[in-house]
């Protein structure tokens, strides 16, 4: 495996990784609905074998027509007669729904283990560089995911259908043969090239290509348009559009005009071959009549063969061009899970401790946090200040276990953070991020994410609403808490509908409240609220809190000080701590930080 260093990462996978991914996703598909899958590996096989027999039966009946045999031909005509009728029925079951059936049964089967697979991750492990790209792939490539059946259905059919074609070709004379071969050769080199060169893939993975792409997610995503039309950009963005679809027309031209010099020449070659075959047969049927048979089968060896080395070269071409995408996601796949055993949180009362804990980010040599030191009780209520980029939401984050510290220790009853199962962790320790959003879903479903509905904690349903104020926002929608939230995931006949900033905090902290936790941490939930509002809710938190500790980070000071304990950031280091009178009587970064902001309300 090579990769680059940097933010751009480009894996080399060897061509034994690339065909273990394609088999894992074929065995995924097997696994998941096998007589589905029998099913059409067996019409496979038998509509590939199913048209050279015909051929050849109808060139028997044809010669017993010649030879004036009745009898024989007309046990051959009911011959042929059935093997039409299956071979009508079989293409109709291989084209049917039932093909649509087993494509969507692949694609769910082939999505499930991807989406399972990420659900395991540990969190920290999307810091990596390989895994985001992987990611990009899965999110961006995931309908070669679609293909990978119908590919591997044509490369499986073509391979049958080549030799079956070669056991009918062995039935004519050898110079026709290696005529319609080829024939079939060149016109399968062709398709190759312009397989391998596709220009779908090659310009999409341009500037110019990803600026098209852009245009239609910016003209279609609401908050995107709304801000281009406030800029008035939207001609200098049609203009970037129009420069970059003249230049990718500009390609496609030039590979079109190749492509039709290179058919025509085909074409010349096709027809000369094909007209050498019917004359030299035709004037031999001329004297012996039933060498018309030989001549059936020579005109339908131009279909069969050109039609099984053509499907060979295209499938295995498709099916190479994904392998590495596929490796990508199948790497993905091996990642090592997050650890689901480990040491259940403790009954007591959780107290915690940094210990000389240091981080830094990956590829950053600047420390985020620098040797921290402090114990956290439950049941506290304490408020993070500092000023941004001082390590606030990195300190949050390195509690709930979403990264790592590089150095020190985090402690929960005097066992490392890392013995306890994580998922255990952060039921004990819930935290609503800074950038925490709602899913494209309805309203109840949004806030019961990650929770049973129907457990009764000490925060109900309503409970959370009421302490949130989203209660109030709810009221205002058109169907309550039945309303579809988001903007393009809502099927037809469901309206979306959006709600606004604050409104949208009222809700996550209402599902953070219901999911619960003996400690409860808020990135800043309040950013996007009136003063009233933010008021109203941490009187509430703060008298429907009980025996839960709060940890909230906040930049107003009026939602600060009525924290039991300030803990007060700097620099990535923890500069003091105490309550507002003690911290504002120390005259320090907290006084200065407090006095900047009060002068405005003075």
């Amino acid at each position: 495996m090579n990769a680059k260093s940097g933010s751009e990462i480009n894996i080399q996978f060897t061509n034994k990784e690339k065909f273990r991914a394609y088999t894992r996703f074929l065995k995924i598909i097997w696994q998941y609905n096998k007589p589905l899958t029998l099913f059409r590996i067996i019409i496979i096989i038998l509509g590939a074998f199913l048209q050279p027999l015909e051929v050849y039966f109808f060139s028997l009946f044809i010669a017993a027509i010649a030879d004036g045999s009745t009898d024989k031909a007309l046990t051959l005509l009911i011959v042929v007669i059935i093997s039409y009728g299956f071979r009508r029925l079989i293409g109709e079951l291989t084209w049917s729904q039932a093909d649509d059936w087993f494509m969507k049964v692949a694609t769910a089967a082939t999505q499930q283990k991807i989406w399972e697979s990420v659900a395991r991750l540990k969190p920290e492990a999307l810091n990596e560089a390989e895994v985001r790209r992987s990611l990009d792939f899965v999110r961006e490539d995931l309908w070669r995911l679609n293909r990978l059946t119908g590919n591997s259905e044509w490369f499986l059919r073509s391979n049958l259908k080549f030799i079956a074609a070669i056991g009918l070709a062995m039935v004519a004379p050898w110079w026709i043969s290696v005529i319609v071969l080829a024939d079939a050769i060149l016109q399968a080199i062709n398709l190759r090239s312009e397989s391998k060169n596709d220009i779908w893939t090659a310009t999409w993975n341009t500037l110019d290509g990803r600026r098209i792409e852009y245009t239609r997610y910016v003209f279609l995503d609401l908050q995107s348009y709304l801000q281009l039309r406030l800029l008035g950009g939207e001609k200098s963005f049609l203009k970037k559009f129009i420069t970059a679809n003249k230049k990718i027309i500009s390609r496609f031209r030039k590979v079109a005009l190749k492509s039709i010099r290179n058919r025509t020449v085909l074409t010349i070659f096709h027809v000369a071959a094909y007209s050498i075959v019917i004359i030299i047969m035709g004037q031999k049927a001329l004297a012996n009549p039933e060498d018309l048979a030989i001549l059936y089968i020579a005109l339908n060896l131009f279909g069969l063969m050109g039609e099984a080395l053509n499907g060979i070269s295209g499938s295995i071409t498709s099916v190479w061009s994904d392998m590495q995408i596929l490796a990508y996601i199948n790497r993905l796949m091996d990642k090592t899970p997050e650890k689901t055993t480990g040491r259940q949180i403790p009954q007591e009362k959780l107290i915690i401790e940094f210990k000389n804990v240091n981080f830094k980010y990956k590829g950053s040599e600047k420390f985020a946090l620098k040797n921290i030191n402090l114990k956290i009780s439950e049941g506290e209520h304490l408020a993070i200040v500092g000023e941004n980029g001082a390590g606030k939401t990195t300190f949050l984050r390195l509690l709930s276990g979403l990264d790592k510290p590089t150095s020190g220790k985090i402690l929960i009853n005097n066992h490392p953070l890392e013995d306890y199962i994580p998922a255990k962790w952060r039921s004990a320790f819930h935290l609503m991020l800074q950038d925490a959003i709602l899913f494209q879903d309805f309203v109840k479903d949004n806030i019961y994410y990650g929770t049973d509905s129907k457990k009764d904690e000490d925060f109900s349903y309503k409970k959370a609403l009421h302490i949130a104020g989203s209660d109030v926002v709810i009221d205002s929608l058109p169907e309550k808490d039945k309303t579809f939230l988001g903007s393009w995931a809502s099927p037809p006949g469901i309206i979306p509908h959006q709600v606004s900033g604050g409104q949208t905090q009222r809700i996550l902290i209402s599902r953070t409240l219901l999911h619960g936790g003996r400690i409860i941490g808020f990135d800043e939930p309040t950013s996007a609220m009136d003063a009233n509002a933010e008021m109203r809710f941490f009187e509430r938190m703060l008298k429907a809190s009980g025996s839960r500790g709060l940890i909230f980070i906040s930049h107003r000071f009026s939602t600060v000080r009525r924290a039991e304990r300030i803990i007060v950031f700097d620099k990535g280091q923890l500069q003091d701590q105490g309550t507002h009178e003690e911290l504002v009587n120390k005259k320090g970064k907290y006084a200065a930080l407090y006095n900047e902001q009060a002068k405005w309300y003075n």
